[in-house]
């Protein structure tokens, strides 16, 4: 902080405690005279000091532990602080607007930082700001804050989801009312809101310092029971967070754990941030989370990768697994992931004999319906372009009272226990098959029992969501009128398709999606307006050539094949000029923990001269531009793919592509 707001906190900190002695005093003296009106002013003193107060007696008291104090702090950034990638502001503001503020923002501020240090948190800096102080976290005061945070990160992602549910509710809701009223495509989207971004933003550093720091140690291989298996424990800082056993049951691996609930949601934000997912269901007494092969390989860790691997090698050599099942294991560990997300939802993409197949496993029944929800609010038809699929059946729970009660009625009632319901006496429970869940639900009403009184009906159905071929080509039709999320799910459906499947799975996603690219094929010669609706051209030629190196080839693939694109044009005088592009693989590192990830995208650059060639590429992208050097991706590429010319040459270079490499 500068030498100015050092002396001003300091005289701030000489005077605090007066001031708060102040501050009660007159608390006192109002609630004497019952004067509302002081003590509703000096309320916004005390929502300040009193939580805060509360919170640093808490932690020397040992009832508040350190990752709920990092909590604490958080919430308060969220509620009046920025978040951005790397630093933390917590903003500090005060009753300024008042001629004399007991309290000012310099008090405040000084004592958040006393309450900071109690806590055991150290800024890296205070910054005099706007009608506020900022304090700031960086560096290794931010890392640890977030070290603290990690052990409460499972109650980020509970926060973080419930509000995304909420969000995508209330969207939906919007969706509906504003079209039905208006007749407009518009929602509002919550998850835009700055809180929720922050919140976002926040879980993002959490999960990162998790994927950094953690540790993945497996067991020994312990082939004693029907399956061979092994332990997987994470580690941080040396302690055992969570752990999950992973099995092998001679064609395929999955993980399981079961334990408490605590323990279930600890270990499901790990694997989160890990880069998987992990729903957790209630069985029994205990809390489980399961893990089929797909959702082994989608987390994507060295040292998870590393495990599973090395389980894998173990049992292959004990002679516990066929060469060829070894090696479709090795290949998936290696391919990654097999989900593609849309409409915010991941959905997993398999290739068999049978074709294509896009499905999504909803954990329960409002989760099947946010799904359905959010694919309608993209204008996906249920039936058409997406299909909802229901096995299993429902759980009657009943009040202790009505047990004995309602056992007897199911038994007089016609019902024959074993073909239209089944007894679990130890939980209280009636199990119930899909087919007859009115019809026991109607012989407990006819004794007088009220559903959701004396008991409620549950499903424990297993839902799919299929995304037809219909579906698919819709979604299509939307990426090629410049829906970036539709373009990204198609770009995904085809990577994962190729990775895991190979070339065949590709030529079978083109064969679906052709008819829509087909349907969109524009002939020329191709008119060319300005923004006032003038012809100021029209387009008459469009050619190409690889260029490899400096030669022109016939085709070419890799890192240096180029694609040029020379667009002919005549203007209303009749002379012809020419609009030239070079597409070429701009190469792209990340770092993702120790492993350093190499992959290519597809850009060109033009040098836009006038106003007739910011129209000639509106016209032949769907995008204009201002005049000067304009960079171009991979969605003005797509939207060249519409003129029959270029279709098949830009599908030959991108057929080229280089491959994703990863380093450690």
């Amino acid at each position: 902080m500068n030498n100015e707001l050092k002396t001003a906190l300091e005289g701030a900190a000489g005077e605090f405690w007066r001031r708060v002695e102040e501050l009660f005093s007159l608390w006192e003296n109002a609630e004497k005279r019952g004067d509302v009106n002081t003590l509703n002013s000096l309320g916004k003193y005390l929502r300040v000091l009193l939580p805060l107060a509360y919170a640093v007696e808490a932690y020397r008291g040992g009832e508040l532990s350190k990752e709920e104090a990092a909590l604490a702090v958080i919430c308060a950034v969220l509620y009046d602080g920025t978040v951005l990638r790397g630093e933390i502001w917590l903003t500090v503001g005060g009753p300024e607007k008042e001629e004399s503020p007991i309290i000012t923002r310099d008090h405040f501020t000084v004592f958040w930082l006393w309450a900071l240090r109690e806590l055991g948190f150290k800024p890296s800096a205070v910054y005099r700001g706007r009608g506020a102080h900022i304090i700031v976290f960086r560096g290794d005061e931010l890392n640890e804050l977030v070290k603290a945070l990690v052990p409460a990160l499972s109650t980020l992602h509970k926060l973080r989801d419930a509000l995304a549910e909420f969000a995508d509710a209330f969207r939906d809701v919007t969706h509906e009312v504003i079209k039905r009223k208006f007749g407009i495509e518009w929602a509002y989207d919550v998850k835009n809101e700055r809180f929720f971004k922050k919140l976002e933003e926040v879980v993002t550093m959490a999960e990162d310092y998790v994927y950094k720091n953690v540790v993945v140690e497996r067991g020994p291989l312990d082939a004693s029971g029907n399956y061979p298996k092994t332990v997987v424990r994470f580690k941080l800082g040396g302690k055992e967070v969570a752990h999950i056993t992973v099995y092998w049951t001679s064609n395929k691996l999955y993980a399981t754990f079961s334990g408490s609930r605590k323990n279930a949601e600890r270990l499901a934000s790990v694997i989160r941030a890990l880069g998987g997912e992990a729903e957790i269901k209630r069985v029994s007494e205990g809390w489980t989370i399961w893990l089929t092969t797909d959702g082994i390989t989608a987390i994507r860790h060295d040292g998870w990768l590393k495990a599973v691997r090395g389980f894998v090698d173990e049992l292959k050599g004990k002679g516990l697994i066929s060469k060829e099942r070894y090696e479709k294991i090795i290949k998936d560990i290696e391919a990654g992931p097999n989900t593609v997300k849309f409409a915010g939802v991941e959905f997993s993409a398999y290739y068999e004999s049978n074709g294509i197949r896009v499905e999504y496993h909803p954990g329960n029944e409002a989760s099947k319906n946010a799904v359905v929800n959010a694919l309608k609010a993209r204008d996906l038809k249920e039936g058409v372009h997406f299909t909802v699929t229901e096995r299993g059946g429902y759980e009657i729970r009943m009040a202790n009272e009505s047990y004995t009660k309602t056992v007897e009625a199911l038994a007089q009632s016609g019902l024959k226990e074993g073909e239209h319901y089944a007894v679990d006496g130890r939980r209280r429970v009636i199990r119930v098959k899909k087919d007859h869940k009115d019809a026991v639900a109607n012989a407990l009403k006819t004794i007088g029992l009220e559903e959701d009184k004396d008991f409620t009906v549950k499903s424990k159905g297993q839902y799919t969501i299929f995304i037809t071929y219909d579906g698919l080509r819709e979604i299509q039709r939307m990426a090629l009128k410049g829906d970036a999320e539709a373009e990204h799910f198609i770009r995904e459906l085809e990577d994962v398709l190729k990775r895991r499947y190979g070339d065949n799975a590709v030529n079978k996603l083109i064969e679906v999606l052709t008819p829509v690219r087909e349907e969109e094929r524009v002939e020329l010669p191709l008119p060319v307006y300005d923004d006032k609706g003038n012809l100021v051209a029209r387009i008459v030629d469009l050619k190409y050539e690889f260029v490899k190196g400096d030669q022109l080839v016939s085709q070419c693939a890799g890192e240096d094949c180029r694609l040029r694109v020379a667009v002919e044009y005549e203007i209303p005088s009749g002379e012809r000029k020419q609009l030239k592009m070079e597409w070429y693989w701009g190469r792209v590192q990340k770092k993702k923990g120790k492993t350093t990830v190499t992959y290519y995208l597809e850009k060109a650059w033009i040098s836009v001269k006038d106003d007739v060639e910011i129209a000639v590429l509106k016209a032949l992208t769907g995008k204009g531009a201002k005049r000067g050097i304009v960079w171009l991706y991979a969605d003005r590429l797509d939207a060249l793919c519409q003129f029959k010319a270029l279709k098949d040459a830009i599908d030959k270079w991108r057929e080229g592509r280089p491959q994703k490499q990863e380093q450690n």
